[in-house]
């Protein structure tokens, strides 16, 4: 496996993501946009803590295929991969008990998760 059919491959997975949920990524060299990313997600804002939890998620599953194709000669495709971190990503925001307020509305919104109904028992 050469490196830049791996490297077409995480790209492949990003344009895929940033098809399915709303961030900007610039698609330059990985060290390059992760020193981006650190300094544009750094705020304490549940948004911008769901974008740095969006970035850990990539880069290990993206690290993990990477595995696979050395040690087990095995792969996916990048759809694959994009649909496991954003299915990762969802059930990570809904396991946290976020407050009922526009930033909880809106995070539920940017990943298409129906906002729960809650009443009053």
């Amino acid at each position: 496996m050469s490196t830049s059919s791996f490297g077409a491959t995480s790209r492949q997975c990003i344009r895929i993501l940033k098809g399915t949920v709303r961030f900007t990524w610039p698609n330059r060299a990985w060290a390059v946009d992760i020193a981006w990313a650190s300094k544009r997600w750094n705020g304490r804002h549940i948004v911008q803590a769901a974008y740095r939890a969006l970035l850990a998620t990539i880069v290990y599953h993206i690290w993990q295929e990477r595995n696979r194709r050395v040690f087990q000669q095995s792969m996916r495709p990048s759809s694959t991969i994009a649909r496991i971190v954003v299915d990762e990503m969802r059930q990570k925001i809904i396991s946290i008990d976020l407050p009922d307020s526009v930033s909880s509305r809106g995070l539920y919104r940017l990943w298409r998760i129906p906002w729960p109904v809650r009443g009053n028992a």
